[in-house]
C-alpha cells in the first residue's frame, strides 16, 4: 500500500514501521538509524572522531535527538541561555559545550561560564570585552568574515571579521587576559560550492601563518557547517567538498599542529525525518484545485517565506493508469500564505483522510519554535 521509496532507506523502515500503528497527526517521525548513518558518513569523508563534531543545537533541540547525538559521540554548541538550559536538563557537561553566537547576551555568557563552558566565539572588540567580564580568562575563538557565494541562505552580512583585523582582535584578547585558541567561518547554509570552502580555508592558512609570527598559537579551525543537506544528494556532494578540502585541512593541522573541527546541523537532522500530515479535505475553486493539509507553514515551516521549498509526498503505490492534477498545497489556518507549495502534480483519486509527507523535515522545522532557544515574549496587560 505505502511507498516510502522517495526518501533515504533508514527513514523508510523508520516510517514503515511507524504507519503500521494509529497515531495522530501531524506528527514529525525522525529516525534515530539514519542519524547515525549521516553521522558516519560525515566522519569517514573528513577521517575525524565523534568528538571534533559540535552540533548546533538550533538545527534540532527535541530533548531525544540531543540524546541520540550524545550516545554518538559528538559535542554540542549552543547560540542562547535557552540552549544551554536544555543541555544542562540533559546533563552535557559544560566542556563538550562551545558558544559559538558571536554577539551574546550577557547574562547569557556568565550562565554559560558558571556552568563550566570555556569556549566562547567573538566577532568585535565589544564581545571580548563582554567575555572578560563575565567569562574571566576563557577561551575565544574567532568568527571570520568569508565569502558565502553558493549558499542558499547566506550569514556573512551580519556576522564575522575582516581577515585584516583577526590579529589586531586576537592581541587585544590576550589584552584582556583571554585566551585566543581558535579560527572559525561558516561558509552559509546549504552551500554547494566546494570551492567556497577552499577558499575560506585558504585565507585562514595565511592567517595562522601571520598569527604564528604574532607568537599567537592556536589549537583548533572550526569549518562550522553549511554542508548541502536540503532538496539536493547530500552524500555525493559532501565527498566532492571533503575531496577539495582534505588536503588543505591536512597541511594546516600538521604545519600548525592544531585540531579541525566542524558544526554540521542540517547534513545530520534534515533527511533523517519527515512530517507526516492527513489531507483535510481537496477543494476545486474556479481553475485551481486545492489540497487543505491538518499542519501549514506556521507549524515549523516559516522557512517557506524565505523560498525554502518542501518536497510534498503522496506515500501510496500509484497505479500505471493514475491521472494527475496540479494542486496548491496549503495549511489549515485562516491566512491564505498558509501555503506549502503550488503546481504540485498529485493523483486526482487524493482524499480526505489520506496520507501527505512533507519532506525533509529533521532540521529546523521542530526547533522553530523556540528558535535558537529564544522565547517569544509574554504579554502583560496594563
Amino acid at each position: 500500500m505505502f511507498d516510502f521509496s522517495a526518501l533515504p532507506p533508514h527513514l523508510e523502515r523508520s516510517l514503515s514501521a511507524s504507519l503500521q500503528n494509529t497515531f495522530t497527526t501531524p506528527t514529525i517521525i525522525c529516525s534515530q538509524d539514519q542519524i547515525a548513518a549521516n553521522l558516519h558518513t560525515l566522519l569517514q569523508q573528513f577521517e575525524f572522531p565523534g568528538s571534533n563534531v559540535y552540533f548546533p543545537v538550533k538545527v534540532n533541540h527535541t530533548p531525544e535527538v540531543i540524546t541520540c547525538l550524545n550516545q554518538l559521540g559528538t559535542n554540542f554548541e549552543i547560540a542562547s541561555l535557552g540552549e544551554l538550559s536544555i543541555l544542562e536538563t540533559l546533563k552535557i557537561p559544560g566542556q563538550r559545550i562551545i558558544f559559538s553566537n558571536p554577539v551574546k547576551i550577557s547574562s547569557h555568557i556568565q550562565a554559560a561560564y558558571l556552568y563550566g563552558i570555556r569556549d566562547f566565539a567573538f566577532d568585535t572588540e565589544t564581545e571580548l570585552e563582554k567575555i572578560a567580564v563575565n567569562a574571566p580568562q576563557s577561551s575565544v575563538f574567532a568568527r571570520l568574515s568569508i565569502s558565502n557565494l553558493g549558499a542558499e541562505w547566506a550569514l556573512n552580512d551580519k556576522f564575522g571579521i575582516p581577515q585584516t583585523e583577526v590579529v589586531r582582535l586576537m592581541k587585544k584578547a590576550i589584552d584582556l587576559n583571554l585566551n585566543p585558541n581558535g579560527i572559525a567561518f561558516h561558509v552559509g547554509w546549504n552551500n554547494k560550492n566546494p570551492e567556497t570552502y577552499s577558499n575560506a580555508i585558504a585565507i585562514v592558512s595565511e592567517l595562522f601563518e601571520e598569527l604564528n609570527r604574532n607568537d599567537i598559537h592556536l589549537k583548533f579551525l572550526n569549518i562550522g557547517g553549511g554542508f548541502p543537506a536540503h532538496n539536493c544528494d547530500s552524500y555525493a556532494l559532501l565527498e566532492a567538498i571533503a575531496h577539495k578540502i582534505k588536503p588543505q585541512l591536512n597541511a594546516i593541522q600538521k604545519q600548525y599542529d592544531i585540531r579541525i573541527i566542524a558544526e554540521p546541523g542540517s547534513f545530520l537532522l534534515a533527511n533523517a525525518a519527515t512530517m507526516v500530515c492527513r489531507v483535510v479535505d481537496v477543494i476545486q475553486r474556479e481553475n485551481k484545485r486545492w489540497i487543505f493539509l491538518d499542519s501549514g507553514i506556521f507549524q515549523g515551516f516559516q522557512w517557506v517565506m524565505s523560498h525554502i521549498s518542501y518536497a510534498i509526498i503522496y506515500p501510496y503505490h500509484i497505479p500505471n493508469e493514475t491521472s494527475f492534477q496540479q494542486y496548491i498545497i496549503t495549511g489549515p489556518t485562516c491566512d491564505s500564505h498558509d501555503v506549502f507549495a503550488e503546481n504540485v502534480r498529485l493523483p486526482d483519486s487524493i482524499k480526505s483522510g489520506d496520507f501527505m509527507l512533507v519532506y525533509p523535515a529533521g532540521a529546523y522545522i521542530s526547533s522553530a519554535q523556540h528558535y535558537n532557544g529564544f522565547d517569544y515574549p509574554e504579554t502583560f496587560l496594563v
